[in-house]
């Protein structure tokens, strides 16, 4: 609960671990449902199709078949800057809504947000009580410089730090130093936590980033895990990852990753090879062949585990995607191999429809059935929206004895 403020108002570095790259492939995924919270904690004025006048989100209300219902309320400024979030619980007893959080931001003339301030509802004073903040402070060009985060301590009726981060940019705008440090109520002094420096090339792709971390022993940093990312034209990308071994003083191989693109950039192959610290060379790991429709839209993708038994690529996953006339995402299914069975068992399959504005209207999860070998429905969101566009209503159920049961019901208000 630290720090979910937070999150929701700052940009997430991309985070790729040194043990496990990540696929650059959003495709090979499933698509991300409607983001309820950047839609309630962004702006969200918008024209309405009619009238041309700008509405803000008034309201949410949650009704949920287990009675525990919630409700959301928002303030904005002329901006369509959320300025306050208040949150509201049911309370069966009395039959009224009761306060429970409250969420506050200030923001600079560039419309970053300052000040970010959390309270907690308390029952017996019957008022707000101080919870957490987060104070952020900007270059002139509007990158995030220095952040730090507080937490309010009763017994000592005051605000308390408990971490803090800062970027350096180079004169391109590029982040090339970063830090994050907590605070030692012990010592009262900032400890620092971890660090990054990042490297780019002259039109800036990243080339180079280096973690290290603190080492309370010895009162000095020490290196972490490394990644080198080099570039062929447009349609080869290699990414080296490194661990650092402290007793040699000296950074290991641990994987590399491979990325090729055809000459419409589309993702073509992505491999993994680990590295063999006895034989000194690469081996094969793992690999993803995807196929493409003219427009760029992937349609399949499979999945190759490299097998030493018969020294070749073996077909363990994959991936079918569908589309409707309009270019939409309509179904993605994934299929796993199984030894045991030698036969494919489901991974996962998700449906999707779209109105007539591309809007999405329902998105269905499928559970595999492995006795019957079929998909069966799991679980659904239903979307409905005003007549301006907006999102006026999300309706989740869940899959029993044959039907669909209504799980909870989020309808959101404007004004």
């Amino acid at each position: 609960m630290k720090r979910i403020l937070i999150l929701l108002f700052c940009a997430l570095p991309i985070l790729v671990n040194g043990q496990h790259p990540e696929l650059l492939t959003p495709e090979l995924t499933k698509l991300p449902a409607i983001n309820i919270r950047q839609i309630l904690l962004s702006s969200s004025a918008a024209l309405t199709e009619e009238s041309g006048q700008v509405q803000f989100l008034d309201s949410v209300i949650h009704v949920a078949a287990s009675g525990r219902n919630s409700r959301k309320t928002f303030e904005h400024d002329i901006k369509g800057n959320a300025l306050l979030q208040t949150d509201f619980v049911w309370d069966r007893q009395t039959g009224q809504w009761r306060e429970n959080a409250l969420y506050e931001v200030a923001y600079n003339h560039q419309n970053n947000p300052l000040l970010i301030s959390s309270y907690l509802w308390n029952n017996q004073t019957n008022d707000w009580t101080n919870h957490q903040k987060k104070e952020t402070s900007y270059h002139t060009n509007g990158n995030p410089v220095l952040s730090v985060d507080y937490v309010w301590d009763e017994t000592v009726n005051n605000w308390i730090a408990s971490s803090k981060h800062q970027i350096m940019y180079d004169i391109n705008g590029y982040p090339v130093v970063e830090t994050q440090w907590i605070w030692n109520d012990e010592d009262n002094v900032w400890e620092e936590e971890w660090h990054r420096e990042t490297s780019y090339d002259w039109i800036g792709k990243l080339t180079l980033e280096i973690h290290s971390e603190w080492d309370t022993q010895t009162n000095s940093r020490i290196n972490s895990k490394k990644r080198h990312i080099t570039y062929s034209f447009r349609q080869y990308v290699v990414m080296d990852h490194f661990l650092w071994d402290n007793p040699s003083k000296a950074w290991i191989n641990t994987q590399s990753a491979k990325y090729v693109r055809d000459g419409k950039n589309n993702q073509t192959l992505f491999e993994v090879s680990d590295w063999n610290a006895q034989t000194n060379e690469w081996v094969n790991k793992e690999r993803y062949d995807l196929t493409f429709k003219p427009n760029g839209s992937v349609t399949s993708a499979e999945g190759f585990q490299w097998d030493d038994s018969v020294n070749s690529w073996k077909l363990f996953r994959k991936y079918d995607y569908m589309y409707d006339a309009r270019g939409n995402q309509i179904s993605i299914e994934s299929y796993g191999w199984n030894n045991q069975d030698e036969n494919w068992r489901g991974f996962f399959k998700t449906t999707y429809a779209f109105d007539a504005h591309d809007r999405k209207t329902q998105e269905v999860h499928y559970d595999w059935d492995n006795v019957r070998k079929i998909w069966i429905n799991g679980i659904k969101n239903d979307f409905s929206y005003t007549q301006s566009g907006h999102l006026q209503a999300n309706l989740y159920a869940e899959w029993e004895d044959n039907t669909w049961h209504t799980n909870s019901v989020e309808t959101y208000y404007y004004k």
